[in-house]
């Protein structure tokens, strides 16, 4: 049920985008308090008269509402940060994408969020990249969801339903792959790895989720990687944390 929640919330790409950015926006909040407090002796403050902040999402924009100006600058950002960022991400997932990674054009552009989420649409499948805003740092993968599998993963067995509890990748294979992406190697003991069948409609699949040492293993948001694989051991979700 946890699982069905989490890919419930994370279908909704816009979503995942604010959530992102609230929580940099939060964080930086954070560190300038932190940086505030070391330069300044604490002031008491009347609590009646404090007021909650106002984040407000960051603005979004259709590929169809691009200027002239944009469209290049995506064209050069594409070529020079995303196609290269998307290859390694593939070849560290051993080309187990739901397609072939040619397919990733620009073209299949669709949207972005704030200046650092930009979403590609693939067939039923939906891809969003970080850029971080950093010439001197590669973008990265952070979001992938099939839409066939996220409706199978919200749907209960239906009755008959004979589940398929065998895994259709090892931990071993999870944790050379998540190494490649990520530079990380994680320990067999912090990958986690169960049968979808046992919580919803997709057949012969696993979740993954590959989380430190010591971490709440029942806090989905303590997960640097979490994926979902089908039968076939083709990735369908791919979630990352976008501070890992």
């Amino acid at each position: 049920m946890k699982r069905q929640i989490k890919i419930a919330v994370t279908v909704c790409i816009v979503a995942i985008g604010i959530g992102c950015y609230m929580k940099w926006h939060l964080r930086s909040r954070a560190d300038a308090k932190v940086s505030s407090d070391r330069a300044s002796p604490a002031q008491p403050v009347a609590t009646s008269s404090i007021v909650p902040p106002r984040v407000n999402p960051p603005p979004g924009k259709r590929a169809t509402d691009l200027t002239q100006t944009e469209r290049e600058a995506l064209a050069k950002k594409f070529d020079e940060k995303f196609r290269p960022a998307f290859f390694r991400w593939c070849s560290a997932y051993e080309d187990r994408i739901p397609f072939k990674r040619e397919e990733f054009t620009l073209d299949k552009f669709h949207s972005m969020l704030g200046t650092h989420m930009y979403t590609f649409m693939i067939g039923d499948a939906t891809v969003t990249l970080q850029d971080p805003g950093d010439s001197n740092k590669d973008a990265k993968v952070g979001y992938l969801m099939v839409r066939k599998a996220a409706v199978q993963m919200n749907q209960l067995p239906a009755p008959g339903f004979s589940p398929k509890l065998d895994l259709p990748i090892s931990c071993e294979e999870v944790i050379r792959m998540v190494k490649a992406d990520s530079g990380v190697e994680f320990k067999p003991n912090e990958v986690l790895m169960k049968p979808t069948a046992k919580a919803c409609a997709l057949n012969g699949g696993a979740f993954v989720d590959v989380l430190p040492a010591g971490a709440d293993p029942n806090n989905a948001l303590s997960f640097p990687i979490s994926m979902v694989f089908d039968a076939d051991g083709k990735l369908v979700n791919y979630e990352r944390d976008p501070f890992f």
